[in-house]
């Protein structure tokens, strides 16, 4: 790991969170701060999206939710978050559509298309007269009934509305209508607006026409009297060629007096994206894994994980391969590299677009949904795509300092921003923790761009710029979901996160994901519990334990004595010195009883196994346990902390007896909690 100027400002950071969070401690309802606000957080926050059909939504809001559920789970083997996992996810499969007709489900949105008709939210007046929008055209109307108006909802942005009123003699029809400026054939579009009326029974609505044929497509009837937001779906004629028109009006228009608000009236097309389906995706395929990889889950969960697991392989993977609407996004670019395509068949974000391939985020996105897949199915073509899309993105970083600096897309000079970096982080930490393409130096560099770069070194006030570059305002500075991640591979990553949400209760669910992985690496609870996660130094070492005394050999990551997960860890006697590790207890609070918890085995040789928490200020053992069980078995000891706040206390995992050469025990989900705390 490079230490620079601001390395040596990691463990004062460390001890200064420490420091703020104490008092923070005390006054919550449990013994965890973070814990608490999650709940309140949660609570508010954790049913706003799962029943949505907006890809956009799923992705941006209940992707976060989920993945925060797996943490949950993971910090307290409460299946409870499982529980409320397949709840939404469960929800989320349902609303999967094959709204496009090519046999493979999916899901879409229209927040990111074209919007078809211009000067949807009449900011702009025509220039012959200053009473009618700008592209909008009256049909029977006057200035004095078809007009421009400073009414509009307190909910978008802008100055102006439009207001129809009926005539004073209820004789004919008063509108504003636009013709669209294209569309894609047999596709969804929605109409969406802001409407409201003066109460009269002319009410109000809005519609789109097919001219061609002199049909309504959709229509969308209100009478409501304050502004409220309204939509329909409507789906364009299967021939190319026809005039579509947006019209806006009454539902009758013998009332006289009567008056229909309109304003943001957009017309766009519901499209797939690559981006969704991956963010979506993935957050689903890493409950399938969780289950694949624990035997004790599968009884209760193995039939939701394999119906899930159907799902993606049947229909998210295949639709952007082989899809008759979507087309074949996938491009090989060579033997080591490839990339994914905007889809050639329709305009998703633009119709003046010239780039080819999608920007990073959104192909790394999917590509991390194949590598979490690959390891539950071992698909090679999953494996393959992943790797090259992998290689791809490698290639496409370059140096600062010692750290990484990359751009949004091939095609942009943008740099890449905060927020969507998680993304990129997410397929990049996935990849790396199954050994491919980004190797440990790869970890240390994306590490170093967050500490040495994008931080502002401040201890007290952290913020992070929003490029990664070290540019920008800090508007993105709490978006440290996968970012807060990279305390794999540096301690002084937890304390960025941790100083920004100190007192914090999340607003959005991206906070709320990046408060579960606050969690996830606060130490008053041990981090790298279940020795899943690796240093960037030595894969058979295990990330934030130190050895003590030992080796690669005779302390480390086992994948053939784990209780869940992929790896436990294994301690081999060496006959003669104690083979260690310890980790740092922080965060603890003084004078309170703790449950110390894990799951240990050994060969039955006689080393046994022992783990223990040292006083290291005193040199008191305040709590010791040994074993020597031949199978997985629960273990508890319960101790009290240090009267002594500032004392250094580490936990060790050891084996009972070090004389026995080559005796070996195993252990597994470690854990310390509050004795009064449920975990």
């Amino acid at each position: 790991m490079n230490r620079n100027r601001k390395a040596t400002k990691w463990v004062a950071a460390a001890l200064a969170v420490c420091l703020a969070l104490g008092p923070a401690w005390s006054a919550s309802a449990s013994s965890n701060a973070w814990y608490d606000t999650y709940l309140t957080a949660e609570s508010n926050l954790g049913d706003d999206y799962y029943a949505s059909d907006d890809s956009g939504l799923l992705a941006w809001g209940e992707s976060y939710i989920l993945d925060s559920y797996l943490d949950l789970y993971g910090l307290t083997k409460d299946a409870s978050w499982l529980d409320k996992f397949v709840t939404h996810a469960d929800t989320v499969v349902a609303t999967a559509d094959d709204i496009d007709n090519d046999g493979y489900l999916g899901w879409s949105s229209p927040r990111y298309t074209p919007v078809e008709d211009d000067n949807w939210d009449f900011e702009d007046a025509s220039s012959t007269d200053s009473t009618l929008p700008a592209h909008w055209t009256r049909f029977q109307s006057t200035s004095s009934t078809a007009l421009r108006t400073t009414d509009h909802p307190p909910q978008t942005a802008g100055s102006y509305a439009v207001e129809i009123r009926t005539e004073s003699t209820g004789t004919k029809w008063q509108s504003l209508y636009q013709q669209l400026n294209t569309y894609e054939p047999d596709t969804l579009y929605v109409l969406q607006f802001y409407g409201k009326t003066n109460g009269s029974a002319a009410k109000g609505r809005a519609y789109l026409r097919d001219k061609t044929t002199n049909t309504i497509l959709c229509t969308v009837p209100f009478e409501n009297t304050a502004w409220e937001y309204k939509t329909t779906e409507c789906r364009t004629p299967a021939a190319t060629g026809h005039v579509l028109e947006v019209w806006l009006g009454h539902q009758t228009y013998t009332v006289p007096n009567g008056k229909a608000f309109f304003d943001n009236v957009k017309v766009s097309a519901k499209l797939p994206f690559m981006v969704h389906d991956g963010v979506i995706g993935t957050s689903i395929a890493k409950f399938v894994r969780l289950i694949h990889q624990n035997a004790s889950l599968q009884p209760a969960y193995s039939a939701k994980a394999n119906g899930y697991r159907t799902f993606l392989e049947s229909h998210i993977v295949p639709r952007w391969e082989n899809s008759s609407y979507i087309g074949n996004t996938w491009a090989p670019l060579s033997s080591t590299t490839g990339m994914y395509k905007q889809s050639a068949n329709f305009d998703a974000f633009s119709h003046t677009a010239t780039w080819t391939y999608l920007p990073y985020n959104q192909a790394l996105a999917y590509a991390n949904l194949l590598i979490v897949l690959y390891e539950v199915n071992g698909n090679a073509t999953y494996l393959d795509r992943a790797k090259r899309v992998g290689q791809y993105f490698k290639n496409a970083l370059t140096a600062n300092g010692t750290a990484y600096n990359w751009n949004y897309a091939y095609y942009a000079a943008t740099v890449e921003d905060t927020s969507h970096a998680n993304v990129d982080l997410g397929f990049v930490l996935d990849m790396y923790r199954n050994g491919q393409i980004f190797t440990g130096a790869d970890m240390d560099k994306f590490t170093n761009t967050l500490t040495d770069v994008m931080w502002n070194g401040s201890t007290t006030a952290p913020t992070l710029t929003h490029y990664v570059n070290g540019t920008g305002a800090t508007d993105f500075s709490k978006y440290m979901s996968n970012w807060t991640e990279l305390g794999q591979f540096a301690m002084g990553v937890f304390p960025i996160a941790a100083g920004q949400y100190n007192g914090f209760t999340p607003t959005n669910t991206a906070y709320l994901l990046t408060l579960a992985r606050i969690m996830k690496w606060d130490r008053s609870k041990i981090v790298n519990q279940g020795f899943e996660l690796t240093t960037s130094t030595d894969t058979t070492q295990p990330a934030q334990w130190n050895r003590i005394g030992s080796t690669a050999s005779t302390a480390y990551l086992d994948a053939a004595n784990a209780y869940e997960g992929k790896y436990g860890l294994t301690i081999k006697a060496n006959g003669s010195t104690a083979q260690q590790v310890n980790q740092t207890w922080t965060h603890w609070l003084p004078s309170t009883s703790y449950t110390m918890t894990f799951m240990g085995k050994t060969d039955g040789t006689g080393a046994g196994g022992k783990v223990y928490v040292k006083n290291e200020t005193t040199g008191a053992i305040i709590a010791s346990l040994s074993f020597h069980d031949t199978a997985w078995t629960a273990k508890t000891v319960t101790f009290t902390s240090p009267a002594s706040p500032t004392d250094v206390v580490r936990t060790y995992v050891t084996n009972d007896n070090a004389t026995v050469t080559n005796g070996k025990a195993h252990i597994d989900n470690i854990k310390l909690r509050v004795s009064t705390d449920a975990w």
